[in-house]
């Protein structure tokens, strides 16, 4: 049997090119992700790190797939947690529709029990609709949360 996978859909009213600049360019992330600034150069086999307003390090991992404006896939490595776990995945897909893009963000490749899953799974739903707000509005849903899953 394998571990459950999570998987968030929703439609933003923008492009692509400005979807992407969203999910990739640290000063955005950090107006809908908590506070915290992922960075990366987003190209295939560099490294990807989040970390936290005070600068401790969240999470990190390392870019499996990069294809600007359409689809990011990266390890998430939490191993600062008290009981480590291997590293997970996440995949941002963007998809073109006729006046908007639909975003489908999976986590997946968990172990069969997972601390991780299940406190990711609280957080992922805050970052979209802050992420959705902010784009499509200009300002955050207001939803307050961590950018550590610890």
């Amino acid at each position: 049997m394998s571990a459950p996978k999570l998987v968030y859909v929703t439609t933003i009213r923008t492009t692509p090119a400005e979807l992407w600049k969203a999910l990739t360019e640290p000063e955005f992330i950090r107006q809908y992700w908590f506070g915290c600034e992922n960075t990366s150069t987003w190209k295939e086999g560099d490294p990807i790190e989040s970390r936290d307003p005070d600068g401790e390090l969240a999470w990190h991992g390392k870019i499996l797939k990069s294809i600007p404006e359409q689809e990011v896939v990266f390890t998430f490595d939490h191993s600062n947690m008290e009981k480590p776990e291997p590293p997970s995945r996440v995949t941002f897909k963007i998809d073109r529709l006729p006046d908007a893009v639909q975003l489908t963000i999976t986590h997946d490749e968990f172990p069969e029990v997972s601390a991780v899953r299940d406190r990711v799974s609280n957080g992922w739903p805050s970052i979209i609709e802050n992420l959705k707000s902010l784009v499509e509005t200009g300002m955050s849903a207001g939803l307050k949360s961590a950018c550590k899953t610890s």
